[in-house]
């Protein structure tokens, strides 16, 4: 038998959260609509980590997201507001530092004594860096399948079936296409 595991310490559970993507913390007060940072995830947008930390206004937020995110973040936030409860968001950042990143930003809004939302609280997670494998292997099994799919061709071809070869010649285009879509520049490309 192998041996037994053990919780994870103070040290370790950082080392868990890192490798899990988690870069920060996050509060917004619904009522000031201000939203405050830890430092990693501060620098990470962009924002002064010691202004981050005392709460900046929700404008200062949206500057830092990507322009093609901003109203779908901004109006996530109100519909939460008034909805209570799970909070989930994922957006693109703009940093001249860090450049665009993928973010989700996932917590709870909690509501007051009168059951208006009056506080929200969270952890933000970077998912830059699965986005990237995710679509490097993706795109290895896109080009894969094209091999398979010339060499089928030349088979078809072969057996002189022409209602065959011209299945796959329809195959043929639609890798053909697929695969397009992995030569145009990523950050062009509309994700949500």
């Amino acid at each position: 038998m192998g041996e037994a595991l053990t919780l994870p310490g103070t040290g370790d559970l950082q080392a868990a959260l890192d490798a899990s993507g988690v870069v920060g913390a996050w509060e917004h007060d619904h009522w000031s609509g201000r939203l405050a940072f830890s430092a990693a995830f501060a620098r990470l947008l962009g924002i002064d980590p010691d202004a981050a930390a005392k709460g900046v206004p929700l404008a200062a937020f949206l500057e830092r997201t990507h322009p093609e995110d901003r109203v779908r973040v901004e109006n996530h936030l109100h519909a939460s507001g008034e909805a209570g409860g799970p909070f989930e968001a994922e957006f693109r950042t703009l940093d001249a530092r860090s450049g665009v990143r993928s973010l989700l930003m996932r917590g709870r809004i909690d509501r007051d004594a009168s059951g208006r939302a009056a506080r929200g609280c969270g952890i933000a997670i970077d998912l830059t860096e699965n986005r990237a494998a995710n679509l490097q292997h993706t795109e290895r099994l896109v080009n894969r399948m094209a091999e398979h799919v010339i060499a089928l061709r030349g088979l078809a071809g072969a057996l002189q079936r022409p209602v065959l070869a011209k299945m796959v010649d329809g195959l043929m285009i639609e890798i053909g296409f697929e695969l397009a879509r992995y030569l145009r520049d990523p950050t062009d490309e509309n994700r949500h």
